[in-house]
């Protein structure tokens, strides 16, 4: 059995057809590994934005709902990490779709080896204006003062600033004077990791260095990629095999 991990779908990212693509994609992918799959594990940003209001559903990503609840009415765990783009999730996904939900960061043993798995956007502490959006998409009053708004406003509103946030930022070069990497490597010295797994850059990285294994999944933008863990080894895969190879180093470098 294996278990695994996929981030950053932005799923409801315009144009619309570009998202729809992306989301059959990722459907036929979770039904593809629902015969071996142990648990799997969603690193956050699956939606481009997501807020729950108490009457209100978003539109769209109906296909991948479905299949999620299927997944965990079948008895697969399915894991959902809240992201720094859907970061306002309630309990519409857990009792509806029975997912299991981390706003943070989550610790946990798979097979001997031990985990560290978050999204990874809260790791850059010298980013002053992503702590900054993160307290403001988490404090309690401005979410509520936020619910108010007409969920056509608010929801067109949202969209239009990801899509222009995505064209500003893009993905992140690597390297090793990384700041999350660098985070990563001080969180797994201290908690005695094995593993290290996030998302957020939109970069595939598997760097075996440092006594732990630094994993950063791709996104699903240019056709899609995931990790899967066999209960020895973690590999990044992708769904078009022309797609650029995951950074790599060995164990002895």
């Amino acid at each position: 059995m294996n278990y695994y991990f996929a981030a950053d779908v932005h799923l409801g990212l315009p144009p619309d057809e570009d998202s729809r693509k992306r989301e059959r994609r990722f459907v036929n992918w979770l039904d593809s590994i629902k015969s071996d799959a142990e648990e799997i594990f969603l690193l956050g940003d699956i939606f481009d934005f997501w807020f729950e209001y108490k009457k209100v559903v978003p539109r769209g990503f109906v296909r991948t709902m479905g299949k999620l609840a299927e997944l965990t009415d079948s008895g697969i765990p399915v894991h959902f990490f809240a992201g720094n783009h859907d970061l306002w999730v309630s309990d519409y996904l857990q009792s509806e779709l029975g997912v299991i939900f981390h706003p943070t960061d989550y610790t946990v043993n798979l097979c001997g080896q031990k985990f560290r798995m978050t999204h990874g956007d809260a790791l850059n502490t010298g980013d002053k204006n992503q702590i900054l959006l993160r307290w403001i998409f988490t404090n309690r009053y401005l979410r509520k003062t936020y619910a108010a708004i007409h969920p056509y406003v608010g929801l067109t509103f949202a969209h239009a600033w990801s899509k222009s946030n995505r064209q500003k930022h893009g993905s992140i070069e690597f390297s090793l004077d990384n700041p999350f990497y660098n985070r990563a490597c001080e969180i797994a010295k201290e908690q005695n990791l094995d593993f290290f797994v996030m998302g957020h850059l939109h970069v595939p990285v598997n760097l075996p260095a440092n006594g732990f294994d630094y994993i950063v999944l791709p996104d699903w933008f240019s056709g899609g990629g995931y990790a899967v863990f066999d209960g020895k080894e973690m590999q990044i895969k992708f769904l078009n095999s022309d797609n650029q190879e995951p950074t790599k180093l060995n164990k002895a470098e």
